[in-house]
């Protein structure tokens, strides 16, 4: 799903900027982790994303 929302952002046209690329950091819960490392996990693989050449999915560990 994220790597779909990743592509339909870039194959679209805005009309002010016209090209725009997005990085996602996908987590899939695990039980009994708090919603902070829940988010932190997200967050992570997102910079991960970035680093890594920017507009793409990186999933968390």
């Amino acid at each position: 799903m994220a790597e779909k929302l990743r592509q339909t952002v870039e194959k679209h046209q805005f009309p002010t900027v016209k090209n725009v690329t997005i990085s996602l950091g996908v987590a899939q819960y695990i039980d009994g982790e708090t919603p902070e490392e829940f988010i932190i996990r997200a967050d992570m693989a997102l910079y991960k994303a970035k680093e890594n050449g920017r507009n793409r999915v990186e999933v968390a560990n």
